[in-house]
């Protein structure tokens, strides 16, 4: 500022010199040019396109002359809070706060810039969204895990461990409400020969490892921390009743960051089908931010996690086939009910 005020008034003292006083307008007209395109656009628009290379430049000079000039700004702020006081107000803060709204904008516009990728912007939103995610938004629901009866024989454990490809099985007595340990797939490896040759009589009870419990309204950064504190890699969701609401791993926990996590073992599930631009065909176990991300739309979260959840709420019972439910401007038909 003060470079260009000194600019201008130069030419302008130069202009009235050499052609009087008509060349108060000349002066004033080329400056405003000059200062435009050349104090403003160009050097801003290099900054822009070579903000790295042109940042670690001058980064030194800046720190040089804000040092400097630290007594004088000094000056200035307490004018300021003079000012301030004189105008009713009580205090001016000293640094303004950067808010995680701050941070998410300056993240979308180095998307839109294309300094920051598509997968890393997804990232950098699921850390902020990380400490506010319950494990029962996570978890794999009760009516979807893989458990088995404390009386199974060993034989058919075998075959659901290959069928399944888990590694850790939960292991209930009478019902599936009463877990009482997990098995490690690995531990049979150090029993099968023995009872294969001695034909002792398979007690599943006494290889099971303790269940670790967890309530499902438990935000998912205090579980990673237990996880990796008690070094334990998955966990059993009771709701508050008591009872089993579902299943958490350390694999479901750090997908929230990074993605979903497709091993040898995982089977693709497709949840969703675009068939048009306003179009889908979706299981109804979809979330309700990922339909309202892929319609865009906002179906609200009262309670309920799923777009089945939400269809349960609005009618207040089981839907049937081929029912055409009305929200709002979303019709949604319902092709198949598995009970």
């Amino acid at each position: 500022m003060f470079v260009n005020i000194a600019a201008s008034s130069l030419a302008t003292y130069l202009a009235i010199k050499l052609i009087g006083n008509i060349g108060i307008g000349i002066a004033s007209g080329i400056m405003i040019f000059v200062i435009l395109v050349f104090g403003e656009i160009v050097p801003k628009s290099l900054a822009v396109v070579n903000a790295e290379k042109i940042s670690k430049r001058v980064a030194r000079p800046i720190e040089i002359i804000s040092t400097g000039l630290f007594p004088l700004i000094k000056v200035f702020k307490v004018v300021i809070s003079i000012l301030y006081y004189f105008f009713g107000k009580k205090s001016v803060r000293e640094r303004k706060e950067i808010t995680e709204e701050d941070l998410i904008t300056l993240i979308d516009a180095g998307k839109d810039e294309g300094v920051i990728e598509e997968e890393e912007n997804e990232m950098i939103r699921n850390i902020f969204e990380f400490g506010d995610t319950m494990v029962k938004e996570v978890m794999i629901p009760r009516v979807d895990m893989a458990c088995i009866s404390s009386d199974t024989k060993l034989g058919s454990i075998l075959k659901l461990i290959k069928k399944m490809g888990h590694s850790r099985i939960p292991v209930y007595e009478e019902t599936i409400d009463n877990i009482i340990g997990i098995l490690y797939a690995k531990d049979l490896l150090g029993i099968y020969e023995q009872w294969y040759t001695s034909k002792e009589k398979f007690d599943l009870k006494g290889i099971i490892r303790e269940a670790y419990f967890v309530p499902e309204n438990k935000k998912i950064d205090e579980l990673l921390d237990i996880f990796q504190k008690d070094r334990i890699q998955i966990a059993i969701a009771i709701d508050e009743y008591g009872g089993t609401a579902g299943l958490i791993t350390m694999e479901d926990v750090v997908e929230e960051v990074v993605g979903e996590i497709i091993d040898e073992y995982d089977k693709e599930i497709k949840l969703f089908e675009m068939i048009g631009d306003n179009t889908v065909i979706t299981d109804a176990i979809i979330s309700i931010d990922k339909i309202n991300e892929i319609l865009n739309i906002e179906i609200p979260e009262n309670g309920f996690e799923t777009l089945g959840g939400f269809i349960f709420d609005l009618l207040g019972r089981v839907p049937k086939k081929d029912e055409k439910i009305k929200y709002q401007n979303c019709q949604m038909i319902i092709e198949q009910v598995i009970k």
